[in-house]
């Protein structure tokens, strides 16, 4: 076509013809209609294979490059009482006392104020190939040791909605359970994490199915098992990683369904319904560990204008709660709590949070209570600065109030993380 009209111009240059004249003008419909035709009769232009593409790769491509990011948590402490006080309440922010849950990257440093390191993220993600996924969390909790928060491989072409997961990963149990702790609406998870899901949530190596169901509704199911250790800190009873974990029943497995809705053009409803069995974790009876039961539901409502140009309020909510019953004539004890967050400008959020533990009360869980604030200040989606508040209170002991300063920021491409 180029050709067509670029010889045509040359002559008319040369010879000095009027570039008017009816004689040019016709010779001119006449290449463009036969240029037509040629691009009509052309074969269909096809796709290069990937071997192709990735052969003549140009420089700076990135198609065989994962998505690589570094996110750091770093904090600023504050106990307004003694560290035996969260000790006598059995909270996920006991430090490096015995009677409390051992430090991970989402509860306390040990015994420690003033500054801090929270957690470093290392993530990397990619397409393996047309039939896999596969994703890489590395984790540097409180600058103590590296550590495999999540690494796994997961299916993109399997028939009938169908979904296999394999590797470590968090478990899909509970809405906070799934999430790391840089999407998290507050400096600290929720009371309940550490007592019934452990130190830093339902985690470990296993497998994952996942089906969408066909359901006029959006609808997923999730069956999985894990391979638990028992935590490091055998005197907290933990509710999974008993047992000799060689035998397939002794195994952690676990049942969920997720159901979600659009309830209009700016709001939407999920509801988890959770179910998991295991061996109890308890130093008192090593060899001869009972089956525990672990079961709840997680409820979140989310409403964003989709229009910003009007108003950037927001408004989400949490809520979640779940029970444990011991197998053989044990107790059933349970925690939740609810959290509402909203968007109050651009930049800045605001959030709320009430923990109750003992819900209902037993040996293991005491009936305990905590109230926590947060304020955050996010400049973009890369970087955020928060204020976070919390008063732990309980029958027989004293209340005790922490305090943080939080800055977070991320570098590099991260994956998306689920709704």
């Amino acid at each position: 076509m180029l050709t067509s009209i670029v010889v045509p111009l040359a002559f008319l240059l040369s010879q000095q013809i009027d570039p008017n004249s009816a004689e040019l003008q016709k010779a001119l419909q006449q290449d463009a209609a036969a240029g037509a035709g040629n691009v009509a009769n052309a074969p269909p232009a096809t796709a290069e294979p990937l071997g192709a593409q990735a052969g003549v790769q140009r420089p700076g491509s990135s198609l065989l490059n994962p998505a690589m990011s570094v996110i750091l948590d770093g904090t600023f402490g504050y106990y307004g009482n003694s560290r035996a006080d969260f000790a006598a309440l059995r909270l996920p922010l006991a430090g490096d006392d015995p009677a409390g849950p051992p430090p991970a990257g989402s509860t306390a440093p040990p015994g420690r104020e003033g500054f801090g390191v929270q957690e470093v993220e290392l993530a990397a993600s990619a397409a393996i190939d047309p039939y896999l996924e596969g994703a890489l969390f590395l984790t540097v909790p409180n600058l103590e040791g590296i550590e495999v928060e999540e690494g796994y491989l997961v299916t993109t072409a399997l028939p009938a909605n169908l979904q296999l997961k394999a590797g470590t990963f968090r478990s899909q149990v509970g809405r906070n359970n799934t999430q790391h702790l840089h999407l998290q609406n507050f400096t600290r998870r929720p009371l309940m994490t550490a007592l019934l899901f452990g130190a830093d949530g339902l985690r470990g190596p296993g497998a994952q199915a996942s089906v969408l169901l066909p359901l006029p509704w959006f609808a997923t199911f999730y069956a999985e098992a894990f391979s638990l250790a028992a935590p490091d800190d055998a005197a907290l009873v933990a509710t999974f990683g008993g047992g000799d974990r060689a035998t397939p029943r002794n195994l952690t497995y676990s049942a969920v369904l997720e159901q979600y809705w659009d309830l209009g053009e700016n709001t939407s409803l999920l509801l988890g319904l959770n179910f998991a069995t295991g061996r109890l974790a308890d130093a008192t009876m090593p060899t001869a560990a009972p089956r525990t039961m672990l079961y709840g539901g997680d409820l979140y409502f989310k409403w964003k204008p989709a229009n910003v140009a009007q108003t950037y309020a927001s408004f989400q909510w949490t809520t979640e709660v779940f029970a444990r019953t011991i197998a053989d004539g044990g107790p059933t004890e349970g925690a939740g709590y609810t959290e509402p967050v909203v968007q109050i400008a651009r930049r800045w959020f605001l959030g709320g949070r009430l923990d109750v533990t003992g819900l209902p009360s037993g040996a293991n869980l005491p009936r305990r209570y905590g109230t926590a604030g947060s304020l955050t200040f996010a400049p973009s989606e890369f970087s955020r600065f928060r204020v976070f508040a919390q008063e732990l209170m309980g029958a027989g002991v004293p209340s005790s109030t922490v305090g943080f300063l939080q800055a977070e920021f991320s570098m590099g491409a991260h994956g998306a993380h689920p709704f």
